[in-house]
């Protein structure tokens, strides 16, 4: 079948973040000029969420595989069988035990900056949604970055954090009850990743704050004293309710998220017996700088 040209209708998510794409069907081919105006959209929105979607495993693969290579998740116990490209996040059970993620995201975090090249963004789709609670935020890092104060901005300039997947060495969080007296969990950590506290997008230049109470542990090369209080004040100041973008999920919703100037969060909130599952794919990234 060939690739189908199609007119799209943008509209703003909030007066914070996103667009809203609708009047395309993503279960069938697109063009690559399509997919170019999607990019300059999702670069210019840093989310877009496509409205309506029906889309199998493997119309979620090829269509997250336009905008990059694709990253295989570290808990490897909640991908899709015979799709690893998904994860599953999920509070079902089956046969007494979860079948994906249940506390996915729940303190602020960009995906994946624990590895030396985090993720590009990521691509949640949602197939049930429950009636209440599941939500999900957004925190907008260039606006971040650009309000932080003159004497803050000159004192981050080229230092570096230190990002672990580890939650055992994070005073800051908490151990999911899924993962409690699961130790392998952490124990598939990768070497700590560094990273620049600020670092420059690629695709449009612009300056993001790039930490996260999640996986930045500390600052290198700076004693725990003096990085501890300063990243205290980022951690602040990066989730000001004006930066904050949130999400009511909509069944069908498939959201592209840009991981490399937001920081996200679940919000919870899921009461049994109701189930939220999702399928999210990841999309590789570079290195900061």
């Amino acid at each position: 079948m060939p690739d189908i040209a199609t007119t799209f209708t943008v509209r703003p998510l909030s007066a914070t973040l996103g667009a809203e794409i609708t009047g395309i069907d993503l279960s069938q081919p697109v063009d690559d000029d399509t997919f170019d105006e999607l990019r300059r959209v999702f670069h210019d929105s840093q989310i877009v969420v496509f409205r309506d979607q029906r889309l199998s495993p493997e119309r979620q693969i090829d269509v997250s595989r336009r905008f990059g290579d694709l990253e295989i998740h570290i808990s490897t116990e909640y991908l899709l069988p015979n799709h690893p490209e998904i994860l599953v996040l999920s509070n079902r059970r089956v046969d007494g035990r979860h079948i994906g993620l249940v506390e996915a995201g729940s303190d602020w975090h960009s995906d994946l900056s624990y590895i030396a090249r985090p993720s590009l963004g990521s691509l949640l789709y949602a197939i049930e949604v429950p009636t209440n609670g599941g939500d999900t935020e957004w925190a907008d890092m260039y606006a971040a970055y650009e309000t932080l104060p003159d004497d803050v901005k000159r004192r981050i300039d080229g230092l570096k954090g230190i990002h672990t997947f580890d939650r055992r060495r994070n005073p800051r969080v908490r151990i999911p009850n899924q993962h409690k007296g699961n130790a392998i969990t952490y124990d598939r950590s990768p070497d700590d990743a560094i990273h620049p506290l600020v670092r420059v997008h690629p695709a449009t230049g612009r300056k993001a704050l790039f930490v996260s109470p999640r996986f930045t542990i500390a600052i290198a090369d700076m004693p725990d004293e003096e990085a501890q209080p300063l990243l205290d004040t980022l951690f602040a100041h990066q989730i000001r309710r004006d930066f904050i973008y949130h999400h009511k999920w909509q069944q069908g919703d498939l959201l592209f998220w840009d991981n490399r100037c937001l920081i996200h969060r679940a919000c919870g909130g899921i009461r049994p017996p109701e189930i939220r599952h999702m399928h999210r794919t990841t999309v590789a990234g570079d290195v900061p700088f």
